[in-house]
């Protein structure tokens, strides 16, 4: 009796042992971190992909690289990656004697299932041709689009989304000058009829890099400006109506050279920001970049937070903002993580909804000096991961640039990553001449400590139009003033103490 009772535990203790391990192994999710090289044919052929949808339980990832095969021309390409990140490649287009050119985001997937493609070609006599092409759900093609471009100046579609009507918003550059380029908004139908295109005028070298459709119909425009001659560059934010007229432009960042930015629409309707805010001032500590900032808007514009985050980095931009169900949010994007202009690294960095930081994690596949590990793209999986396409570039490998993927779980883990510390600024601290401003943003009054004087300096405040808004004489041996905020707009102001300087935002 007894040995027949303890033969039946023993089998009830295995079924249980067994089912525990079933439950534990269907319970665990499958992360990665690989690259890949489609083809060589014996020639260092490079690929990257900057655009990834999903399909099924799969992925499926857009990009170029040279056929070495074919015509040794830079082809488009699609490809498949199932759920444990084996790829394969789905369709491809090359011509003989053309280039394909992919965008960031370049593929999208439509809210029937389909998908849709937007990307440039030329040949090295002629302008940049715009090229469209639908796919059913299955990625079979259904039609290709030229749309019309302008043969006198050089234009460049950069983003694409689809409307509310089942239509296509893009936007992108075109030239207004040899010294000046504004942003270009296209609209079509749903079959790549075009039914409008206009330019907004802007400053300098501009650009479209992103465009969404906000929920009251209007558009929501990322963009980026340069200047060679002033030595600055910084993002900006442009929200339009349903017909692309201009409602307001937020021109975001320092007087210097910011780092690119990324934005999104949260689920209540307002609009995050997230880009690479300068702290140098040129000509002084220029090899010491940016921080991260995060700023959320509401939709008439004005600023609901603002904060900093991070040590300082060489180089910071910000690749995508991915919303996830509970208003937390992802930013990733690209940042040197050393001593070095020339080895780069991912990073992502989720935040709840309040700007709170939940958690940083790097990624890179090779570890060199001059490396580059760059993500572009992602998609949030069902499990709370995400997974992210881009590409290495490394002189250790061959081909030099390839293909790179990453799926992490819920809480950023992909094998590979170096987890780390957090650094939440409740106030920029500018580090060139040990000047700190604060609070930062700051509503009625902004205090500013620098080193103590060693003979009476000025402090100038600078509105974004460089405008001098306020003075004030700082006497020999002060190392501390207040100013009164309270008579200015609300906005970004440069802040200036002798030869040192950083940034101010006032809100209300």
């Amino acid at each position: 009796m007894r040995s027949s009772l303890i033969h039946i535990l023993k089998k009830r203790g295995m079924l249980l042992f067994l089912l525990l391990v079933n439950l534990f192994g269907y319970s665990q999710t499958t992360t990665f971190n690989n690259t890949y090289t489609p083809f060589t044919n014996g020639v260092n052929s490079p690929f990257v992909l900057t655009s990834i949808a999903t399909f099924g339980n799969s992925y499926l990832a857009a990009g170029v690289g040279f056929d070495t095969i074919n015509n040794n021309h830079q082809s488009l390409f699609f490809y498949k990656i199932d759920s444990a990140g084996n790829i394969s490649k789905i369709r491809s287009f090359t011509r003989n004697g053309w280039n394909f050119y992919e965008n960031y985001y370049s593929l999208i997937k439509l809210k029937n299932g389909s998908y849709c493609y937007i990307g440039e070609m030329d040949t090295a006599i002629q302008n940049l041709i715009h090229l469209m092409i639908r796919f059913d759900p299955n990625m079979d093609t259904l039609w290709t689009k030229i749309i019309p471009n302008d043969t006198v100046y050089w234009e460049a579609l950069r983003n694409m989304q689809e409307t509310s009507d089942k239509g296509f918003i893009f936007t992108g550059i075109k030239e207004n000058s040899p010294c000046n380029l504004w942003v270009m908004l296209v609209k079509t139908d749903s079959m790549g009829n075009m039914q409008w295109k206009k330019t907004i005028p802007m400053p300098n070298y501009s650009g479209g890099a992103q465009i969404i459709e906000t929920p009251d119909k209007g558009f929501l425009i990322n963009g980026y400006s340069s200047s060679d001659a002033y030595k600055d560059g910084s993002p900006f934010l442009i929200k339009t109506d349903s017909a692309g007229n201009v409602i307001w432009i937020k021109n975001i960042g320092s007087n210097e050279y910011d780092g690119g930015g990324s934005m999104a629409i949260t689920h209540e309707g307002n609009y995050l920001y997230a880009y690479g805010y300068s702290t140098y001032t040129y000509p002084f500590n220029e090899f010491w970049k940016a921080r991260l900032n995060v700023i959320k808007f509401a939709p008439n514009g004005n600023i609901i937070w603002s904060r900093f985050y991070d040590s300082i980095r060489m180089v910071l931009n910000v690749g995508k903002i991915q919303i996830l169900p509970n208003n937390d949010f992802i930013v990733m994007g690209l940042n040197s993580e050393r001593d070095s202009f020339s080895f780069f690294s991912s990073f992502m960095f989720k935040f709840n909804a309040n700007g709170d930081s939940l958690w940083r994690k790097i990624y890179y596949q090779k570890d060199g000096y001059v490396d580059q590990n760059t993500l572009i793209d992602n998609v949030l999986n069902a499990d709370g991961g995400i997974t992210a396409c881009g590409w290495v570039s490394s002189d250790t490998q061959v081909p030099y640039q390839q293909i790179w993927i990453v799926k992490t779980d819920s809480n950023g883990y992909a094998p590979g990553p170096q987890n780390v510390s957090i650094i939440d600024l409740p106030y920029l601290q500018v580090v060139y001449g040990g000047m700190r401003v604060y609070p930062n943003p700051a509503t009625t009054h902004a205090t500013i400590t620098y080193p103590t004087a060693e003979k009476a300096i000025i402090l100038q405040l600078y509105n974004m139009l460089g405008q001098m808004v306020y003075e004030e004489k700082l006497s020999k041996g002060s190392s501390q003033t207040c100013i009164d905020t309270r008579a200015y707009k609300k906005g970004l102001y440069k802040v200036v103490v002798g030869e040192s300087s950083g940034s101010l935002l006032l809100t209300e």
